[in-house]
């Protein structure tokens, strides 16, 4: 056998281990080889190796047998043996957060020093700091850009925000942090963020929508679970779905300018006539005439973007993120009705729980599941 194929077979024989223990921990040895139809000998020598590399742990004696044999030496994954950091731009400053191998996050934070190269770089170095984790204990860093990215090349396409196009994001990082360096748009990662510890928690086929405070409306397509990019990394851009009245309006979607469907829901329009979407839905909840017709205006034009989409993609869930999620509560259960109405293909419509931290904590699993070979 070559030695590349021989290489490969070790990975892939240790992947299943390590899955192995990680999904079925405590568990001792005698009992992965029996689950995996691998030798004994096999599975000690892989065992070891885990446990020098700390990924897996002895957690003690197992019960012992029916026949009161000799009790095992029971493993457990040891998710404290590398962490992960993940780091989101926004116009407003940077939000950190650091996690261990399971989603855990282990610290938080946020800084308005600003987003230039250098500033990251600090923030980063002063992050694990306080959290007391060295380096050396950090398999990945992932940033999440509200903007157009190639996660393939590390290009930041498009980020209007900060005035970046075509920026080689990760090769400049790369000149401050000698990590394995990650990034990739937020509304992605944020998907990525509720299926890894979310609300779609290990699902294979699930649709993200966000709505944010501003003009910004998105989605992310999670298809055999694996995330769907595009062609150009466009795919999910509800923002430029059209209906029969847009074209009879002449309202047609260009590049460069918000699109016809992200001018309907996004929270600007929503508080174009009120100081807050808050406030909005304040005056919802008191009944008042206009706000009621302006929230369900939006939540027609929601549910049949939803319809529209869970129709095409036939999603198990869709979950609603972003900043105007969090007050959409008292229009959900109207949101599910029109959805079931509007499509006989079956799904369940979400809020997302993680709220806005599910981008920063899903740049994490983006760039941990990138580094899978480092075991």
């Amino acid at each position: 056998m070559r030695k590349g194929n021989l290489e490969l077979l070790k990975k892939i024989n240790r992947d299943l281990v390590l899955e192995t223990i990680r999904s079925q921990q405590p568990i001792s040895r005698a009992k992965v080889a029996q689950r995996l139809n691998f030798s004994r000998s096999t599975v000690s020598s892989i065992v070891d190796e885990l446990i020098a590399k700390k990924f897996v742990v002895e957690t003690g004696l197992g019960s012992s047998t029916r026949e009161g044999g000799r009790r095992a030496i029971e493993l457990g994954f040891n998710p404290r043996s590398g962490f992960g950091v993940g780091v989101e731009l926004m116009a407003s400053g940077l939000l950190i957060s650091i996690t261990d191998l399971d989603g855990n996050v282990v610290w938080k934070g946020s800084s308005d020093a600003g987003n230039d190269f250098k500033t990251i770089y600090e923030c980063v170095l002063a992050s694990l700091d306080k959290a007391s984790i060295s380096m050396d204990a950090v398999i990945a860093i992932g940033f999440c850009i509200p903007g157009l990215t190639n996660s393939k090349k590390g290009i930041i396409v498009d980020a209007p925000e900060f005035g970046w196009k075509d920026l080689h994001f990760v090769d400049e990082m790369k000149k401050y942090l000698a990590k394995p360096i990650y990034v990739n748009n937020d509304v992605n990662c944020a998907a990525l963020g509720e299926r890894w510890v979310g609300g779609a928690k290990d699902l294979e086929d699930f649709i993200y929508i966000s709505i944010g405070l501003g003009s910004g409306v998105g989605s992310a397509i999670v298809a055999n679970g694996n995330l769907v990019h595009g062609k150009d990394f466009m795919a999910g851009e509800i923002a430029y779905l059209l209906q029969e009245e847009d074209l009879s309006r002449d309202q047609m979607n260009v590049a460069g300018q918000f699109g016809v469907f992200e001018k309907k829901i996004s929270g600007k329009s929503l508080a174009e006539d009120e100081s807050s979407v808050q406030a909005l839905f304040q005056r919802y909840a008191q009944d008042e005439l206009h706000s009621v017709q302006t929230v369900s205006r939006f939540v027609t034009q929601l549910s049949i973007g939803i319809a529209n989409m869970v129709s095409l993609l036939n999603p198990e869930k869709v979950i609603l993120g972003g900043e105007v999620a969090r007050y959409l509560d008292p229009v959900l259960d109207e949101i599910r009705s029109n959805v079931g109405r509007m499509t006989p293909i079956q799904t369940t419509v979400e809020i997302s729980r993680m709220g806005t931290e599910a981008g920063v904590v899903g740049v994490v699993a983006y760039a941990f599941d990138q580094e899978q070979n480092i075991i």
